[in-house]
């Protein structure tokens, strides 16, 4: 299970890796440019190790949809997992909290990493719906997506399912509609800002006031403008600091519109519960953090 961003130099393509040891074999397809507004990558990940692996996901503005191909995750939101928490397939939205993964080593998946405004497309749903939840695919999803997932499982091979799942998610995400015009708009100025875009003045372009603008965001987004423009900025900052031998945390501060170093440190600890020096030397070999 794996959200690494594939527009943030990462230096992995297609193959088979070996994250502290353990054979992992790890398959990205990212999306085509004029639909990455609606999705930002397809994964095939699947353990090969036969013993414990841990992971940690820093807060994200990716949705996630999780078809499980092997013995299912255990994941716990702001929390180590328990042996009550296993995941099978699975939607989860939006949330500010870290999120705690586990597996036996035997956990294989296919994921398909979503924009909020690519999962009002793909499950036809609000993603308020999903916010800080993890919501099984049979509650969440319609016929057509649970027969998508169903073929999925009925496939042998990777390369065949990543090619199911291109042609399934370009046919839902270019034959539905967006949500609210201005909500999807406020999302996409955030996000291509950086979170640096006042949001009042996002809702001058619309037309809006903050308080309205703030309101329909949460419904449709699942979280306020002013957390989701925090999370890009946080976002943007491990970004520019995911594959640095040595980064300059001051200047990253200073691109990514901080008030200062210390802002950008507290910003790390809620969002990744680490401060930024402790949050890179925790990556291992795939980039992601673990406990």
């Amino acid at each position: 299970m794996t959200r690494a961003d594939p527009d943030a130099g990462d230096r992995h393509g297609p193959g088979t890796y070996v994250p502290e040891g353990l054979p992992v074999l790890l398959l990205r397809r990212p999306a085509p440019v004029l639909l990455r507004r609606w999705y930002t990558e397809i994964v095939a990940y699947d353990e090969r190790a036969g013993c414990p692996i841990r992971q940690i996901e820093s807060a994200s503005l990716t949705v996630p949809v999780i078809i499980s191909l092997g013995e299912p995750f255990r994941i716990g939101l702001g929390r180590q997992p328990g042996d009550d928490d296993a995941r099978p397939s699975f939607a989860s939205g939006l949330s500010s909290e870290r999120i705690y993964i586990g597996s036996s080593g035997r956990a294989a998946c296919l994921q398909i990493n979503l924009t909020p405004p690519g999962a009002r497309r793909l499950l036809d749903l609000p993603v308020s719906a999903l916010t800080g939840a993890m919501i099984p695919l049979e509650d969440c999803a319609d016929g057509e997506v649970l027969d998508f997932k169903k073929r999925v499982e009925d496939l042998t091979d990777w390369e065949s399912r990543l090619d199911l799942a291109e042609a399934f998610v370009l046919h839902r995400l270019t034959s539905a509609v967006d949500g609210t015009p201005q909500v999807v708009h406020a999302y996409r100025r955030i996000v291509g800002s950086g979170g640096q875009a006042g949001i009042a003045a996002i809702g001058e372009e619309i037309g809006w006031s903050r308080k309205h603008l703030s309101l329909k965001f949460r419904e449709e987004i699942g979280l306020p403008p002013k957390t989701v423009a925090r999370i890009a900025r946080f976002t943007r900052a491990q970004t520019l600091a995911r594959f640095e031998a040595a980064p300059d945390w001051a200047d990253i501060a200073c691109d990514c519109g901080y008030a200062d170093q210390a802002h950008m440190i507290r910003e790390f600890g809620t969002f990744a519960g680490l401060a930024p020096r402790a949050w890179r030397a925790s990556l291992d070999t795939f980039g992601i953090a673990t406990w």
